[in-house]
């Protein structure tokens, strides 16, 4: 299973020789695939991922060229503390497994990715102006925590926050207690 990060043109001019060209349909990892953008704060690059699927964020913070040739073991590493901080209990070999075969692809064009994202960066934005977060790390779990319609912003009846979502999927596929995940094949 490979887990496909489309990147914004702003990033994929950053990281040029490591995005490879798009297949096509690839048999994708449990999680989906993953959007990533580039921003800066005080000139330093930190980028954004974002699952389309839970709606749940990962800020990368400081991000320099020297980072680039391990930057998938840096996303995995990442990952885990923040599903650790959200209160789900993953192991980083469960973490590893679930973001094997990471690939930098070019943009999907998917638009609602895009303007979730344009919202995540506006949301940090206003935090990092303000007194109340000093941290990305305490930025990047307020939004996750924060609430969202799974059948649209039009109709909120189904209303759920990606930790939530994430955490639903997360058990489906991981045994507690255990250091390798369930096959997804043996599950129902």
């Amino acid at each position: 299973m490979s887990t496909p990060i489309h990147v914004s043109k702003k990033l994929e001019k950053l990281i040029k020789k490591y995005v490879t060209p798009s297949i096509g349909d690839e048999n994708t990892s449990i999680l989906g695939k993953w959007n990533a953008t580039v921003f800066y704060v005080s000139r330093r690059k930190n980028w954004l991922l974002y699952n389309p699927k839970t709606h749940y964020c990962l800020i990368l913070e400081n991000i320099t060229s020297k980072d680039l040739p391990h930057i998938r073991e840096r996303i995995n590493q990442d990952l885990h503390l923040q599903l650790t901080v959200d209160g789900i209990n993953t192991t980083q070999e469960q973490v590893n497994w679930l973001l094997d075969e990471i690939s930098f692809l070019p943009t999907d064009g998917d638009r609602s990715a895009s303007g979730h994202m344009n919202q995540i960066l506006y949301t940090v934005e206003c935090h990092l102006d303000g007194d109340f977060y000093h941290s990305f790390a305490q930025i990047n779990t307020y939004l996750n925590d924060s609430i969202f319609s799974l059948d649209g912003v039009s109709k909120y009846t189904n209303i759920t926050k990606p930790r939530k979502e994430m955490e639903k999927i997360l058990k489906n596929y991981l045994a507690s207690g255990q250091e390798k995940p369930i096959d997804p094949s043996q599950l129902n």
